[in-house]
């Protein structure tokens, strides 16, 4: 009897082509008789398999493009962040650079400037991950920044996303993170681990590999101005340029005063949806699923030196992967209006404090915030009800402190944005109803 060993071809493959391959080469009829052939199977299955692997990994890798704060801010990076709470800088870069930015937007501007700027905090035992939006209008102290030639700015007082300008203002990007990341550190106190940037085409090929998203509108939108959204109310299916826009969009909401506020909220409501569709679609258990998500978009990534190996962010994402939606928490920072600028705003320190205390501490957010869940709940986050003395003695005395619960039952602004159009339950369900969609 004969055993015919299926001849592979030795030209370059994509390492898509070898995943496929090596599910077929998993499970070989393997002869009982014949040892040796058992052996040689093996052999040559695990052999297959660790190729195929290291090529994923090699084209994985090959994509990332990599920022080196850490020599600069005198850092040494961890070796990994296994067991502790981590910090993580979210930058979205507004450059047209390249012909996948120029594709979805093609106004003529030029530089780099930071759209987007967020926070996010990652618990210590994975369970929670709290996400803080910055303001792009928010007035702040933006200290001396070095650029690429050793030459330095001088402090200013600023709106926050022109930090980022300031330091990239050689059109170098790791100078342009450094002197964001230095401020963010500077207006909040706490450390900065790692930084991520994102661009258009990023945002939007993520989009594309999910398939699009389905998003309710609530309201009208005819922006002709810049995204160019002509939007009635009810359910959209978005593509990752009209998600791009639609996130982005400024101007033409019915019932909007146009500020960045308000933009917020629709990004908090995008990254939830993009999460929740994702854990829809089984993007966690198709192996070629997941790899046209991570592979999309980590060619429009800059990642800081900490989480830039492929292998770092494959741990980091494993280690989110029980996380829930209702524990992933949106904060904007409170803020009012600058008394000398209407269109600008400042903090409101005696609220902000308390959220920069949990992200330094790693303990649950404080009483009085209102938080945006992934589910797209918002609610105001309240004090625990104390228990009576019979229904503590039967609770688990193995809870060691009393955390803070939430109210869904009537969101409230906290006077940050007075116009704002915060989702309540019946709008939440007409989104979840949407996401339903085919």
């Amino acid at each position: 009897r004969q055993y015919r060993v299926a001849h592979v071809s030795s030209h370059k493959k994509s390492a898509k082509t070898y995943l496929g391959r090596i599910r077929h080469a998993v499970n070989p009829p393997y002869p009982r008789r014949l040892l040796r052939v058992v052996i040689s199977a093996l052999v040559f299955a695990l052999s297959f398999s660790l190729t195929g692997a290291f090529l994923v990994y090699h084209d994985l890798s090959s994509r990332v493009n990599n920022i080196s704060t850490a020599k600069k801010l005198g850092r040494t990076p961890p070796d990994s962040y296994s067991g502790r709470p981590i910090n993580i800088l979210i930058i979205g870069s507004d450059s047209r650079a390249g012909e996948g930015n120029q594709a979805l937007i093609n106004d003529g501007a030029e530089g780099e400037r930071s759209d987007t700027a967020m926070v996010m905090h990652i618990s210590k035992d994975r369970s929670q991950v709290n996400v803080v939006s910055i303001p792009r209008d928010l007035i702040v102290d933006v200290p001396a920044c070095e650029h690429k030639d050793g030459t330095q700015s001088r402090p200013q007082r600023v709106q926050f996303n022109w930090a980022y300008s300031i330091g990239g203002e050689d059109g170098d990007r790791t100078s342009a993170v450094l002197c964001t990341w230095k401020t963010v550190e500077k207006l909040s106190g706490m450390r900065i681990d790692e930084s991520v940037v994102v661009d258009f085409s990023g945002f939007a090929s993520m989009i594309d590999a999910l398939g699009g998203i389905n998003v309710y509108i609530p309201t009208e939108i005819h922006d002709q101005r810049n995204s160019g959204l002509e939007l009635e109310p009810g359910c959209v299916h978005f593509d990752g340029q009209q998600a791009l826009g639609y996130a982005r969009v400024r101007h033409g909401v019915q019932g909007s005063d146009g500020s960045d506020l308000q933009r917020i909220e629709r990004q908090q409501a995008v990254m939830g949806i993009m999460m929740r569709t994702a854990l829809q679609k089984n993007m966690l258990t198709s192996l070629n699923q997941l790899y046209d998500f991570i592979g999309s978009g980590l060619s429009s990534l800059s990642i800081s030196d900490g989480i830039s190996s492929v292998s770092e962010l494959a741990g980091l994402g494993w280690s989110l992967q029980s996380l829930q939606p209702e524990n992933l928490r949106f904060v904007t920072l409170p803020v009012y209006p600058a008394p000398t600028d209407p269109n600008r705003v400042v903090l409101n320190d005696t609220e902000v404090r308390p959220i920069w205390e949990a992200f330094i501490t790693d303990t649950p957010l404080p009483v009085g915030i209102e938080v945006r869940d992934g589910n797209g709940k918002v609610y105001t986050i309240e004090a625990e009800t104390p228990a009576s003395p019979s229904a503590s003695s039967s609770s688990d005395s193995n809870t060691e402190s009393a955390e803070p619960t939430v109210n869904t039952s009537s969101p409230q602004n906290n006077g940050n944005n007075a116009n704002s159009q915060e989702p309540n339950d019946d709008l939440v369900a007409l989104q979840r109803k949407c996401e339903a969609e085919k």
